[in-house]
């Protein structure tokens, strides 16, 4: 079939080097796609049309001719398939009236009844279609323009079609890409081995999904939580769900006891470990905002609650609201319950004994009551 390559409706100054490729190899093109050609109309220029091979199914087929043409067995050659488009231009100027078309009852000898009703219900359509205001109202001039108006549509949305599924393919790419990197940075860490096998690591940190898994099982791992008590444990967690800075404080740890910053300044030295590794595998982070994601505002606060402190009194060494305090303990509860689960699939019994210590110690009071009315 005579057609144009899509990539010369592309007038973009920088798709003129595909057109320039594509004009190039027009005569060696010799099989086409819907999805990178359309078929030639009048107005194109006959440098940029192509004679190309469609596969087509059944479903496209919509008449049979009576007139057959030839056509070589190898249609590699530019000559070849001008000669086809040269014998098709024939059989059209031989039939000015329309191609004369090949009668199912009559010469192929179709008589199921359902193809008899089918056949019916064309007749049909073509007669509604012929009285139609479209053809008996409207002159043949602005009826030409709506139907060209109309293939310009479907022309167009083909075009946004094929847009779309080479946007999807791209958009597969980089999510591939990303896999791989984020694939190298599991390695790197320790939570697969080189031929991708999950590792203790890696099944610890698939037990925990309400904070960043990889800075979490670097603590468990370093042993952070080994020499800390309950309390100091829970309070460190804080830094992980605590999403609320105060902007007026340069250094977030000034003013924590030595008990509490200690532990702190660890998480920070392990949470830039992360960062880097990140890093060197490509993935694009900033360093110093994934650190300071890890908030330290809310330790004391956790540590006096886990001590049995009235919730009034925690709520005074805080800057936020009753609301986000609550919000902030019932996400550090549900943390720390996954932390013991994790201890768990591990088999660190005594880390799992502290957790869930930890989660007593944290469900009390007005924090974890059902309904604040009650």
């Amino acid at each position: 079939l005579p057609c144009v390559d899509r990539n010369f409706d592309d007038t973009s100054p920088i798709a003129e080097a595909r057109r320039e490729e594509d004009l190039a190899n027009l005569g060696l093109l010799w099989r086409g796609t819907a999805r990178h050609c359309r078929p030639a109309t009048p107005s194109d220029s006959p440098n940029i049309i192509s004679m190309r091979e469609f596969t087509v199914g059944l479903d496209s087929i919509d008449r049979i001719s009576a007139v057959r043409l030839y056509i070589p067995q190898d249609t590699h050659p530019p000559e070849n398939r001008k000669n086809v488009l040269s014998s098709v231009k024939t059989v059209l100027q031989r039939f000015p009236d329309g191609i004369p078309l090949l009668d199912p009852v009559k010469d192929l000898k179709i008589k199921a009844s359902d193809f008899t009703k089918l056949l019916e219900r064309a007749c049909e359509l073509k007669d509604r279609l012929a009285t139609h205001k479209l053809a008996t109202e409207i002159d043949e001039k602005e009826r030409i323009q709506r139907v060209s108006a109309y293939e310009r549509k479907n022309d167009l949305l083909d075009q946004a079609r094929a847009l779309r599924r080479e946007a999807r393919s791209c958009q597969t790419m980089v999510m591939k890409d990303e896999l791989r990197k984020m694939k190298r940075v599991l390695k790197e860490l320790g939570h697969v081995d080189a031929q991708g096998v999950i590792q203790t690591k890696g099944r610890t940190a698939c037990e925990i999904n309400t904070a960043n898994e990889l800075v979490v099982v670097e603590l468990v791992f370093a042993g952070i939580f080994n020499d800390l008590t309950v309390e100091q444990s829970v309070a460190l967690l804080s830094c992980l769900i605590f999403d609320e800075r105060n902007k007026d404080e340069d250094d977030p740890a000034q003013g924590l006891k030595s008990h509490l910053s200690g532990p702190y300044y660890k998480l920070i030295e392990l949470a830039r470990t992360v960062a880097k590794v990140a890093i060197s595998c490509k993935i694009e982070l900033n360093e110093d905002e994934f650190v300071d994601k890890f908030n330290p505002g809310l330790m004391e606060a956790v540590y006096a609650w886990c001590k049995g402190v009235k919730f009034v009194e925690v709520q005074k060494l805080t800057g936020t609201f009753e609301g986000s305090t609550i919000r902030a303990l019932r996400r550090l509860e549900e943390l720390v319950r996954q932390l013991a689960s994790a201890s768990k699939a591990i088999g660190n019994l005594e880390l799992q004994a502290k957790f869930e210590k930890g989660s007593e110690l944290l469900k009390r009071d007005i924090v974890f009551c059902s309904s604040l009315y009650l």
